[in-house]
């Protein structure tokens, strides 16, 4: 049984990316979560298969900073939002044919909603 060849470069945002990384999220091949690093300092985490071509992608993001005053900080008790809405795009490393430059990833972006439990982890 020979490997499937990658899929050729497609900038895309379709709906179509973001319904399919919903069915992956319940079937457990695709996982996120929010992570507090600090008071008020929240990050995302999507790793797993990509929606459109199948290769494991490892997606960190920063969703709020420390902007160097204290007063802009969230207390560690105030709750995060009840949905975080994390834009993720291919980041799988694969050099896929027709990417421009040394572009990697196979181009598609797609969207995850994460549920705030207790604000540390989703």
């Amino acid at each position: 049984m020979s490997a499937e060849p990658a899929k050729e470069y497609e900038q895309s945002t379709a709906f179509a990316w973001t319904e399919r990384a919903f069915e992956l999220l319940a079937e457990g091949r695709l996982r996120a979560e929010i992570r507090r690093l600090l008071p008020g300092v929240l990050s995302s985490h999507v790793w797993g298969q990509c929606p459109r071509c199948g290769h494991q992608l490892d997606d960190w993001q920063a969703l709020s900073a420390v902007t160097g005053s204290i007063t802009n900080r969230r207390p560690e008790s105030d709750p995060v939002d009840d949905v975080t809405v994390v834009d993720v795009d291919c980041g799988c490393g694969t050099a896929h044919a027709g990417a421009p430059g040394d572009t990697t990833g196979c181009g598609v972006s797609f969207r995850v909603e994460l549920e705030a439990d207790d604000g540390k982890q989703v």
